[in-house]
């Protein structure tokens, strides 16, 4: 009985050496990927590393973001009976990570809208994404397939000098807010940090997956009435502070496998 479990033995620290002498001879195992099996347990090894990585199938995500039916709620007698008819948002990126314990000098945040790094672009929230789909009109995305379990929306801090933005409602601020009396008024977050995250649900349904080879549609909307502007007293009564609540749609293409 020994002698077969030393064959095998022998047989396993063979392969492993003829992985071990490939890796170090640069010229002879120059951008290869071997596998091999050691005592019923699979062993890659590459040369360099990277190219050894399993190739990663990708997804598309065609992103939409509007709001829902209803009417934003807004506090306080000052801006009451006027409602806000329009609400701009300047947006500086759109991005989602696997984790939803992510933070921002966490890796593998991938983006949704990449093009808004360099050109920001301002939506009115209030047209509603479903019957109007050119509200924020992004290029579809190209991700790695997989679960995404937050997003991540950054916001402008300031008014770009952009040719998007050259017909933008909003006068000295990137975000505002036009009330049905005409007003323009500029719009705050609570947060002082330029972002808005959204965790996604991981029940089936509420998480968002990218199939591999397939598309999927992913629809961010303000929720109108769950989400509350009141007056702000700094700088000036005339500004609002913005209390966004957001309803994610996920749909999957029904070409996917």
């Amino acid at each position: 009985m020994g002698r077969p479990a030393h064959l095998r033995l022998s047989q396993a620290w063979s392969s492993y050496f003829v992985l071990t002498a490939c890796l170090l001879s640069a010229s002879g195992c120059q951008n290869t990927c071997i596998s091999g099996t050691a005592n019923s347990a699979q062993v890659q090894a590459s040369n360099p590393p990277p190219s050894c990585n399993l190739s990663t199938a990708n997804g598309i995500v065609h992103l939409e973001i509007g709001s829902t039916s209803g009417a934003i709620a807004t506090s306080g007698p000052s801006i009451a009976p006027p409602h806000i008819a329009h609400l701009f948002v300047t947006f500086a990126g759109v991005e989602v990570h696997s984790s939803p314990l992510a933070n921002d000098d966490t890796p593998g945040w991938q983006p949704l809208a990449p093009e808004l790094a360099a050109h920001p672009l301002q939506i009115d929230l209030l047209v509603d994404a479903r019957a109007n789909s050119s509200a924020a009109p992004f290029p579809d995305a190209v991700l790695p397939a997989g679960v995404y379990r937050q997003i991540r929306l950054r916001l402008a801090t300031a008014l770009p000098q952009d040719s998007a933005l050259g017909a933008s409602r909003c006068v000295g601020s990137p975000h505002c807010a036009v009330m049905s009396d005409g007003r323009v008024r500029p719009v705050a977050f609570p947060s002082s940090r330029p972002e808005l995250r959204i965790l996604l649900d991981s029940g089936s349904g509420h998480e968002l997956y990218v199939p591999p080879d397939g598309s999927v549609a992913l629809r961010i909307e303000l929720d109108r009435d769950r989400s509350w502007a009141w007056p702000s007293a700094w700088p000036s009564g005339d500004s609002l502070v913005l209390h966004p609540v957001f309803r994610l749609t996920v749909e999957q293409s029904p070409n996917t496998n």
